[in-house]
């Protein structure tokens, strides 16, 4: 990085740092989506999904779990800071186990899948604890780059079944359809979507994105600092959640980890024409970075409901009260869903901990 872009995301961090208020939300935040339990239907058969913070989800039919990466560990923002910008800032972060073992919930503990987008650390940190100690039998897809930083957690190079790396002729792309992956219990099936990650700032017409790069050979130990889990190739996903007999999908959910650089992310077409969106999970940090982003992905997915996620600052434990993250616009990303989304489309961006209700729409 040249010397007058780190002086300048020195000033961008340093600002970050400054004493944040607890959130208030403007009313078209606090609007639901979904259903409530008690007009929900059998409760047997509704779709529950809870919001775990970052770019978590538990999503939770007829007894089935799937994950998308939790991460909880939350360490504080001067022990991640990249070197190149402050010599001796950076320190070691490792995995919280009192912070995974008070948020995330015992439902976890039976998920047969965990989803990761890309391998920046508050994506995937908290992964080998969560896969090894919680979610003992769970499946987790992710790029190249995130199995190769996984297979540093011994537990999971000596069982390097449990860590699946989908590769580029996998991928979906607007102009062709990925693979389907189906979980072991046939109760979801997903498609990786090649996408995007924008950057962490933009100045002075340059763009910078904290820990860029991949992993190209498996390593021997887990990185020790926050740069050390590299970005790798990141992914969107399409979630089907699937009837009783794995066989009908019953509810629709494409998801992202990060904003992308349209068309990246965009789903293909034939995909879209086969059956609608029935949740969009869409990344609230950074979306202002990159253009026309969201409006041209909810153009596209025209979805029934939206979730903004991972809007939160994660510098702090989720025992303190919510603030926003330093890289969410909160004016213009408000803006963009209130334009983006014609009636009766509804959005929501959820405070952690926060659950949702969904009736299925069964599809042939």
């Amino acid at each position: 990085m040249k010397p007058t872009l780190r002086a300048a995301a020195g000033l961008i961090i340093l600002a970050a740092c400054r004493p944040q208020t607890a959130v208030v939300y403007p009313a078209t935040a606090l609007e639901p989506i979904g259903c409530n339990p008690e007009s929900c239907g059998d409760s047997t058969k509704r779709i529950e999904i809870m919001y775990l913070g970052v770019a978590g989800l538990v999503v939770r039919h007829e007894g089935h779990v799937l994950l998308t990466a939790p991460f909880f560990t939350n360490p504080r923002l001067a022990r991640v800071i990249p070197k190149a910008l402050f010599v001796g800032s950076s320190g070691p972060v490792t995995s919280s186990a009192s912070a995974v073992e008070h948020f995330l919930p015992t439902a976890a503990d039976s998920a047969s899948v965990i989803l990761v987008g890309h391998g920046h650390y508050d994506h995937l940190m908290d992964i080998p604890y969560i896969a090894t100690r919680r979610a003992r039998s769970a499946i987790v897809y992710g790029g190249p780059s995130v199995r190769h930083m996984l297979m540093g957690d011994s537990t999971l190079r000596a069982n390097g079944r449990r860590v699946v790396s989908i590769d580029s002729a996998d991928l979906a792309t607007p102009e062709k359809t990925g693979r389907w992956f189906y979980s072991s219990d046939r109760a979801f099936r997903f498609m990786a979507i090649r996408a995007g990650h924008a950057p962490t700032f933009n100045l002075w017409k340059k763009a910078y994105t904290f820990a860029s790069g991949t992993v190209a050979a498996d390593m021997d130990r887990l990185p020790h600092t926050a740069d050390g889990w590299k970005l790798g190739e990141p992914y969107a996903f399409m979630i089907d959640v699937m009837d009783a007999d794995g066989l009908a999908v019953v509810f629709r959910i494409y998801f992202e980890d990060a904003p992308s650089a349209p068309p990246l992310g965009f789903p293909p077409a034939a995909l879209l024409d086969e059956m609608p969106i029935d949740l969009a999970v869409i990344c609230g940090a950074t979306s202002s970075n990159v253009p026309a982003t969201p409006d041209s992905l909810l153009a596209v997915l025209r979805p029934a409901a939206v979730m903004v996620t991972h809007w939160e600052s994660f510098f702090r434990s989720q025992a303190l009260p919510a603030v926003m993250n330093p890289a969410t616009n909160w004016p213009a990303l408000s803006r963009s869903l209130t334009t983006s989304l014609p009636p009766p489309a509804r959005w929501a961006m959820p405070l952690p901990q926060t659950t949702f209700w969904f009736r299925p729409n069964p599809r042939p």
